[in-house]
């Protein structure tokens, strides 16, 4: 475990060093990325500043929900998600043999290997947009911070989850990066409360496929009132890990190198 730790530190400092040797680039990068997360927030300050509104959600209830669903994006992408566009590029490259050959699992290399600073700035992003929305909200109680929290912890296994399966399909859909506008066409779902949806789609988000949780149930508990079916949800978010290692799994399986 120590060891794991350590090069997984490594790759950080080397891949922060690799954007170092060109800073303005870097934070220029960087402020664009948070910039960009702050378009969802906007439109829907602008919805209720013309005086349309989600039914049963003032403003900033609904920015708490977008916060903490860019807070799960701006911890899992620098720290996990990177793994996805790796994976595409080292098997569009042919090296992702060399990820192979190590003597550590592949699933952890690809990680180790994909961390990307620049997305530090969708995190930046949702903790300014969270502290706002904090601010205007009745403060939480100890047991709220605690389940929210802990259903934090869960929306980030749920991105973790969506990583694997993109990384999978990349070992197999050869250079295809359309893959991340189906993570954002079906993730974007996680940005808005489930209750505005029809009870389908609501249904889908929270038993199904657990969109939900990366920011409504999180945010729903941190207000005070937990979402019906919040405890199916997790169990729900565990079986969908579950399913997407052995997706990962399957895939890596059917990797065939470039060869010579």
């Amino acid at each position: 475990m120590i060891t794991a730790m350590y090069i997984h530190l490594q790759g950080i400092k080397t891949a922060l060093a690799e954007r170092m040797a060109y800073r303005g680039d870097f934070f220029m990068s960087t402020f664009i990325m948070l910039i960009v997360e702050f378009l969802v927030p906007l439109v829907t300050y602008l919805i209720y500043a013309n005086g349309a509104s989600f039914p049963g959600w003032d403003m900033y209830e609904v920015l708490m929900v977008q916060a903490i669903f860019l807070l799960s994006r701006g911890i899992a992408f620098p720290f996990f998600f990177g793994m996805v566009w790796n994976t595409i590029e080292r098997v569009r490259e042919g090296t992702f043999d060399l990820i192979l050959i190590k003597p550590r699992s592949v699933l952890h290399m690809a990680i180790v290997t994909g961390f990307d600073a620049e997305d530090v700035g969708k995190f930046f992003g949702g903790a300014i947009l969270f502290i706002v929305s904090i601010v205007n909200v009745p403060f939480p109680g100890l047991l709220e911070w605690v389940t929210f929290l802990a259903l934090f912890c869960v929306s980030l296994i749920v991105m973790f989850g969506f990583a694997l399966i993109l990384s999978g399909l990349g070992i197999v859909w050869i250079g295809n990066y359309r893959v991340y506008e189906i993570f954002f066409s079906v993730t974007n779902f996680g940005m808005y409360p489930a209750s505005i949806f029809s009870k389908s789609i609501q249904t889908i988000i929270t038993s199904i496929l657990p969109i939900a949780m990366l920011g409504f149930i999180p945010a729903s508990a941190m207000l005070g009132r937990p979402a019906e079916g919040t405890f199916f949800s997790v169990i729900i978010s565990f079986v969908f890990l579950s399913i997407c290692l052995l997706f990962w799994k399957t895939m890596l399986k059917r990797y065939t190198s470039a060869g010579g």
